[in-house]
């Protein structure tokens, strides 16, 4: 048979917990059934149909066998852990599905109830959203239904473990997420999906900027850079989800060290940095790194060691790292390519408030046609 079109789609749920601040699975939740949570409430938002390139979210399980000194091979298995993982790769678009996304990996508040959502590492003013980390910050599981041209095939207690983005000249700005969580629940029948982001495009680096900031006082545009990425790694803990008694995750894997960590490319390989007008390093070189050994910009939340921003006119994503430490220089020749610069660098937190980035996504519209804008926290 050819292709079906109509029937792929990739649907992203929050999951809430009936209890107030619930999230763990914990047992004390007598309603949460399906994942971590409920995953059918959700204010203004509820289920996202996201524009995705592809997606590989797959049920897997551990097969243990026995052997034993009798026979010349196994005789005896059985299924151990069971568990779902994968991941989606998409343009990165003002809507509903990037929003989720970044949700997942900034979380908010236990204690938020009020609506919008206010303090922790998540607010919401009109149709701007705002992230960044907070120490009372729950990362939220989701509800994952994909549609694969014959039946719908949905995963539970799914949680973004990492999230990167990718941005290079001349094309549109591109992203992927990786889920982990519980056991494939079943296949059902598919649906007819309606996209979100229908009437929205992607974001494009021909309409974005990179700025940079030594001490937070000086800050810089460079106009020679190639490439950009960025990565959110939230190393999720999932052995601590597990428990004797059920072959799959009983809690929500609970994240550790965060990690946050990306590539400068710049197309002109120029050993000389840019400098502020007080003469302090605003644009990393390589001679600035060859003589420092690694220098760190400690930025602010005005301006940021490294900020990315994107816009198409009218929707806009912000991205600041505050503050960073730059690795080794790569740099090299050849007979048939120009020479180019990368620069790596990690993220480290701000001890002054205990933030590492910012994500400021602001959108003009949503597809409830609500007054105000939707809000992602399911607190």
């Amino acid at each position: 048979m050819t292709s079906n079109f109509e029937y792929r789609y990739f649907a992203m749920t929050p999951e809430q917990e009936t209890v107030t601040g619930n999230r763990t699975g914990d047992g004390t939740d007598a309603a949460a059934s399906a994942g971590f949570g409920t995953a059918s409430v959700m204010t203004a938002s509820g289920k996202m149909i996201g524009e995705i390139d592809d997606e590989s979210i797959q049920y897997r399980f551990d097969l243990m066998t026995r052997a034993d000194v009798s026979r010349y091979g196994a005789a005896k298995s059985v299924n151990g852990k069971e568990y779902s993982e994968g991941g989606i790769n998409f343009v990165a678009q003002p809507d509903d599905l990037l929003g989720l996304c970044f949700y997942g990996i900034y979380g908010d508040a236990l204690a938020v109830t009020t609506t919008p959502p206010t303090g922790g590492g998540y607010t919401i003013s009109s149709f701007v959203h705002t992230w960044k980390e907070h120490k009372n910050n729950v990362l939220p599981s989701f509800t994952l239904e994909v549609g694969r041209e014959e039946k719908e095939h949905t995963y539970t207690g799914m949680c973004i473990n990492r999230l990167s983005l990718n941005c290079s000249h001349g094309e549109y700005v591109t992203m992927s997420a990786d889920f982990t969580g519980k056991s494939e629940s079943g296949v059902t029948t598919l649906a007819s999906p309606t996209f979100g982001g229908a009437a929205l495009d992607g974001f494009h680096f021909a309409d974005g900027t990179v700025t940079f900031s030594d001490d937070g006082t000086n800050e810089s545009t460079s106009t020679k850079i190639k490439s950009i990425s960025m990565e959110f790694n939230m190393n999720l803990d999932t052995d601590a989800a597990c428990s004797i008694g059920d072959r799959t995750y009983l809690r929500q894997p609970e994240p550790q060290m965060r990690e946050i960590t990306g590539t400068v490319e710049f197309s002109d390989a120029s050993t000389t940095s840019s400098f502020g007008g007080s003469g302090t390093v605003t644009v990393p070189g390589y001679d600035m790194l060859l003589t420092s050994g690694g220098k760190l910009f400690n930025g602010d939340t005005a301006e940021p060691a490294i900020m990315l921003s994107l816009t198409n006119g009218t929707q806009s994503l912000a991205l600041g790292i505050r503050k960073v430490r730059w690795e080794a220089p790569t740099a090299n020749i050849s007979g048939r390519d120009t020479q180019t610069l990368s620069l790596n660098f990690v993220a480290l937190v701000d001890v002054t408030d205990n933030v590492m980035s910012e994500t400021v996504l602001t959108h003009t519209t949503d597809s409830t046609g609500l007054a105000t804008g939707k809000k992602y926290s399911v607190a």
